[in-house]
């Protein structure tokens, strides 16, 4: 019975625990748990970069919801501001909006009124059009599995080359 050399065992260990860090690295980058406590309700606004004219969504795992998108990296809803959509009740909601005006951050903020359910996000608008054609989270999960292929094909070659002759 061949037996297995420790180069390839090794290989396989690492190629195992890249690919458990490739899967786990998306949930701990994930927006709820990165930004601390939501009394359980969650919005997100999608994509985080866009151009002046641009459309992004805001995303929320509730209903009856009053969204506000306000100018400004850390702006609040004056108490009686009107929102900029509401949404019927329900367990989720998806709006999109268009950003118009001038670069810059905006906030975005979603709650259900009188109550602690709520949270924001944030976008930033710039005067140009953003580089989409890799966003960071993606580049990683990208550079990982090539560095796992790359193991893989290494591991293989390994173990069909034929060892020394006795």
């Amino acid at each position: 019975m061949p037996r297995t050399r420790p180069t390839a065992r090794l290989a396989a260990a690492f190629i195992a625990g890249m690919g458990i860090t490739a899967l786990t690295a998306a949930s701990a980058l994930a927006h709820p748990e990165s930004e601390g406590e939501h009394n359980g309700c969650v919005v997100t606004a999608e994509p985080g970069t866009i151009p002046v004219g641009g459309e992004f969504t805001v995303e929320g795992n509730f209903g009856g919801a009053s969204i506000f998108v306000l100018p400004g990296p850390d702006a609040t809803p004056d108490f009686d501001a009107t929102p900029d959509a509401t949404t019927p009740p329900g367990t989720s909601f998806s709006v999109t909006f268009t950003a118009t005006g001038s670069p810059g951050d905006l906030t975005i903020v979603g709650f259900i009124d009188s109550t602690e359910c709520g949270d924001t996000d944030h976008i930033t608008v710039t005067a140009t059009l953003p580089n989409t054609a890799m966003s960071d989270q993606t580049g990683a999960v990208v550079a990982i599995v090539g560095v796992l292929l790359l193991g893989t094909a290494l591991a293989l070659r390994r173990r069909r080359s034929p060892g020394p002759a006795i």
